[in-house]
This record gives C-alpha cells, structure tokens and sequence, in this order.
C-alpha cells in the first residue's frame, strides 16, 4: 500500500478552506476536516488502488494510522479497505469493528456500515443478525446508526458515497451491489428492533432502507409495518409507503 504519509500530503494539497468551512456547518469530527471535495477524495483513493493495491492483513495498521490522521483520510482508508474486503473479509471486518470504536460523524459511519460492517458479516458468515441487534442496543447512535446502514449490503442498490470508488474501480464497473436480490430474512430480523429506535439520524437510516427494501419486496415490508407493537414512527411508515407503491408500480 502507498504509505499513509504520502496519501494525506495528497488530500492536504487539494484541501479546500471554503470547503471546510461548508462542510463543518454539518460534521464536526474530532480528527479534523481538510476540506478535501469529493471528488478529489475519489481521486486520490482510486489513484491509490490502482498504483499500489492494499493487501491484508500486512497494510492493517497502516491504514488504521490513515484513518485517524482526519475525516477524509479516513475515507480513504475505508474505500481502500472495501477494495481489498473480497481477498481477506476477516481482516476488513477487525478494521471495521475498530473504527467503529471511535466514528463520530455520520459520513464515516454509513461507509463503514455499507462497504464494510455489512458485507464483512456476509463474506465470513459471521452472526449477521445476532450482530446487528447487539450494536442497536449499544448507546452509541452512531454505532446504531452504522448497524442499519449495514442492512443496505443485503439489497441490490449500487454503493454510494466517495469511499466506494476504489471497490468500484477494483471490479471495473461503474454500479456495484453486494447482492441480486435482497436477503430479507435478514431484514426481517433486524429491522423490527431498528424502528423502535427514536434517534433522528438512526430514524433516517431506518426510513432509508426501509424505503429501498419495499421497492424490491412490498408485501413483505407491509407485513414489517403491520406487525409492529404500537405502530410505526410517521416519517419511516411514510417513506416505506412510498417504496412499496413503487415496487408494485414496477410488477
């Protein structure tokens, strides 16, 4: 892997100080922000992969320095890190698991969740659901936050985010999902616990793949809805609606 040193000296010199300032207005993480635009991000960590690779578990403490150094560094390390997932999961999920240690932000979180947490938990066969339900007991709304995020890695709805670049360019396609068709026992055995969180960014996670679920399985996510004690918060039965009227749209 190129060296942590020489991958923050080329965020830092396409850091951004109108950027930083717009983009704390949001995230504040303790590490810092450069400022670095997106698209940079994906510059720089595709760039990376391609020139150097990441083979682990050898570059696991490298990129664990990457990551601490500031926000999109880490991101970097996290995209790196996706990239590399498919040769050594068990590896890709200690890092993970890490990192979720000390995640504050919520950018960090989903990348974690999405590239990492959930498919690190496929590709081991780990416990997934056992897993998910135990970090939405923690107090932690971010590490809840991270667990239903890692719920998109069971639906067939292309990554997102800059951290999704390297993985993207590993394989050589410009959409990338962890599965054909959703997993919904796996849902289902996560999701019933998620809705009853009351944290709004959790909430909006929930909603999120509430939301890309009913498009795929309507009836099911309809019977997730009526089936909860006390109801269902108004803006995920909401957004859930709005996925199950379009995934019968699309039969």
């Amino acid at each position: 892997m190129l060296s942590p040193q020489t991958i923050s000296s080329q965020l830092e010199a396409v850091a951004d100080e109108g950027h930083a300032r717009r983009v704390s207005r949001h995230i504040s993480p303790l590490k810092g922000l450069r400022g670095v635009p997106s698209r940079e991000v994906v510059s720089v960590l595709v760039s990376a992969w391609k020139n150097n690779g990441v083979t682990l578990p050898q570059d696991c403490e490298g990129l664990a320095r990457l990551f601490r150094t500031a926000h999109e560094d880490g991101l970097v390390a996290i995209g790196l890190t996706a990239a590399a997932l498919p040769d050594a999961p068990d590896s890709a999920l200690d890092l993970a698991e890490r990192w979720m240690e000390v995640a504050d932000d919520l950018d960090t979180a989903d990348a974690i969740g999405w590239l990492l947490l959930g498919p690190g938990l496929l590709a081991t066969g780990e416990p997934f659901v056992e897993h998910l339900n135990e970090l939405l007991s923690e107090s932690s709304p971010i590490r809840r936050r991270t667990a239903v995020i890692a719920l998109m890695a069971t639906l067939p709805i292309p990554i997102e985010g800059p951290a999704a670049a390297a993985l993207r360019a590993r394989l050589k396609q410009k959409k990338v999902a962890f599965v054909q068709e959703p997993i919904d026992a796996l849902l289902q055995g996560v999701l019933p616990r998620a809705l009853k969180d009351r944290d709004p960014h959790v909430r909006k996670a929930v909603a999120r793949v509430m939301r890309t679920w009913a498009v795929s399985s309507p009836d099911i996510v309809e019977m997730v809805l009526a089936e909860q004690p006390g109801g269902v918060n108004r803006f995920i039965r909401e957004e859930a609606e709005k996925g199950i009227r379009k995934g019968r749209r699309k039969r």
